[in-house]
C-alpha cells in the first residue's frame, strides 16, 4: 500500500505495562455483576432467537465489551462522571444499564442469526454457548499437554474465552459469506452501476501522485482502555496538526512522551503502487489519504487496529482509475453490502423472545 518513504517508529517501554493492562481488565470484568441473585444465573437463558437460548454466560462478554463504549456515549453526551448510582441514573430518559444491555443483547441476537445460517448450512454441528465452553476446555487442555510433552503449538498456550470465540465464529463467517456468495452473485451490471454512481461522486481519482504525512496511533485489539487511550491522543494530535503544528515537531514530542505506540511517516500513491492501494484490505486507506486536498488534514479515523491522522502535503490529478483497475475492490465491497444486508433480513426476521425477568436482573455495579 504505497510507498513507506519515512518510517520512524517510537515504542516506549514502560514497566509492567502488560501488567497494568491486565489489572485494568479484571477491574473492568469486576464493575459488571451480572444477577445471580433470585436463581438468575449464568445458565440462564436470557433470550431465544428463533428457539436458539441466549444465556447470560453467553451475553457477560458483551457487557464488559460494550461498557467502556456507553461511560464514553453519557460522558460526551451527558457531561457524566462515574461514580455510585451512574449506570441506574437517567439522563434525560436514557439509563446507562438500559442502554448498555440493549447494547450487548443486540449484538448477540446478530451472532445468533448468523450461528444459525452456519448449522443450518451444516458450517456448525451445535451452536449452544455450553457447547463452546467444552470445546474451549478441550482445546486448552490439549494444549497444555502438548506443551508438557515439549511439543510445538501455535497461539498462546492457553485461549481464554473471548479470543477463542472470536476465532471460531470468524471462521464460520467466512465459510457462510462464501455460501452467501455462491447464493447471490455480485453481477457484472452491478459493478458497472456502483462504478459510475462513484465517479459522478468524484470518487477513483487516478492519481498521478499523492504525497501524504501519517501518524497512527495502534491499540490492542479488544482492549478497550488501549483503544480508547489511543483515540483520545490521536484526537488531541489531530486538533494541533489541522491548527498547522509541524509533523516533525509533533513527532519529537508525541513519540518521546507517548505510552501509546505511535508510528510516524510518510507515503506516495502513485501509477506503481496503485494495484496494492486498491486491495480489498487497504482501499479503505487509500480513499481517505488520496481524497484530501493538498494542505488538509483529515479528521481522526480507524484502520487496521489503528487510529489514523492525515495531511495531504503533495497532489497531481490524472483522472479516474479505469473499471478494470477496481473491478476486485468494488466487488468485494458489494458482496460485504449484501452480507450486511443478508443479516439484517436475518434480525429483522427472527422470533425473538426475551424473558423479561431474567433481562431485568441483569446489574451493573
Amino acid at each position: 500500500m504505497g510507498i513507506n518513504v519515512k518510517n520512524k517508529r517510537f515504542i516506549i517501554k514502560f514497566k509492567y505495562l502488560m501488567l497494568l493492562f491486565a489489572a485494568i481488565a479484571i477491574a473492568c470484568t469486576a464493575l459488571i455483576l451480572v444477577g445471580i441473585n433470585d436463581g438468575n444465573g449464568e445458565s440462564s437463558v436470557v433470550a431465544t432467537v428463533d428457539d436458539e437460548p441466549i444465556t447470560v454466560k453467553e451475553l457477560m462478554p458483551k457487557l464488559i465489551e460494550h461498557r467502556s463504549e456507553i461511560f464514553e456515549y453519557f460522558k460526551k453526551e451527558h457531561n457524566a462522571v462515574p461514580g455510585k448510582g451512574f449506570w441506574t441514573s437517567s439522563f434525560d430518559g436514557d439509563i446507562p444499564a438500559e442502554m448498555l444491555k440493549k447494547l450487548a443483547l443486540d449484538e448477540c441476537i446478530n451472532i445468533k442469526v448468523q450461528q444459525i445460517q452456519g448449522k443450518e448450512k451444516a458450517l456448525v454441528k451445535d451452536i449452544s454457548y455450553s457447547q463452546f465452553l467444552e470445546e474451549l476446555k478441550k482445546e486448552n487442555a490439549r494444549r497444555k499437554t502438548a506443551i508438557e510433552n515439549k511439543k510445538v503449538i501455535y497461539g498462546p498456550q492457553q485461549y481464554t474465552e473471548a479470543v477463542y470465540f472470536s476465532i471460531l465464529y470468524s471462521d464460520m463467517v467466512h465459510k457462510l459469506k462464501e455460501k452467501v456468495d455462491e447464493q447471490f452473485k455480485v453481477s457484472e451490471e452491478e459493478i458497472k452501476q456502483y462504478y459510475d454512481k462513484a465517479i459522478k461522486e468524484n470518487t477513483y481519482k487516478k492519481v498521478g501522485k499523492v504525497k501524504v504525512e501519517k501518524i497512527s496511533f495502534l491499540f490492542t485489539a479488544k482492549d478497550d482502555k488501549s483503544k480508547k487511550a489511543a483515540k483520545e491522543m490521536a484526537e488531541e494530535v489531530q486538533k494541533k496538526f489541522a491548527n498547522g503544528d509541524n509533523f516533525k515537531d509533533l513527532s519529537d514530542i508525541y513519540g518521546k512522551n507517548s505510552l501509546i505506540k505511535i508510528e510516524f511517516g510518510e507515503q506516495i500513491f502513485d501509477s506503481t503502487t496503485n494495484r496494492e492501494d486498491y486491495t480489498p484490505a487497504t482501499h479503505e486507506f487509500t480513499e481517505k489519504a488520496t481524497g484530501l486536498a493538498v494542505d488538509q488534514v483529515s479528521e481522526v479515523f480507524e484502520y487496521n487496529k489503528a487510529y489514523y491522522v492525515v495531511k495531504s502535503i503533495e497532489k497531481t490529478d490524472e483522472g479516474f482509475n479505469k473499471l478494470e483497475e477496481v473491478n476486485e475492490s468494488i466487488t468485494q465491497l458489494l458482496k460485504e453490502k449484501r452480507y450486511t444486508s443478508f443479516v439484517d433480513n436475518l434480525v429483522k426476521n427472527a422470533t425473538v423472545v426475551i424473558d423479561k425477568e431474567v433481562y431485568r436482573k441483569l446489574e451493573m455495579f
